[in-house]
């Protein structure tokens, strides 16, 4: 394999390790940093908000790489990771694509 995918995995990779929203397992948790109005509230309706929370930080990332991707593709904007041009699409897929690929256990199309 070599090194532009590489990196471009390892980016997308850490992205998916970045996912877990804090504030989302804070109010999972009655966290002392969570409002005193929520850690209030019934576990059914706090796991509830938790998932809002988790569903905005995947939102952000994800909606985050549609604009990357689409400025890498459109407007030929360059990722360099170690003086290393990130490949576009080197799966075929956009890189929003991957990742929630990746979120959902699924292993690179080069390593099936």
């Amino acid at each position: 394999m070599d090194m532009p995918i590489q990196l471009y995995k390892k980016l997308i990779d850490d992205l998916v390790d970045q996912r877990d929203c804090v504030l989302a397992k804070r109010v999972r948790e009655k966290h002392r940093l969570c409002p005193q109005v929520i850690a209030s509230l019934s576990e059914e309706v706090r796991e509830v908000i938790a998932e809002m929370l988790q569903d905005a930080r995947d939102g952000g990332i994800h909606d985050t790489l549609v604009y990357l991707n689409e400025e890498m593709t459109l407007n030929e904007m360059r990722i360099v990771v170690d003086d290393t041009d990130l490949p576009v699409e080197p799966f075929g897929t956009e890189m929003f694509y991957d990742w929630v690929a990746r979120c959902d256990g699924s292993t690179w199309p080069d390593e099936k």
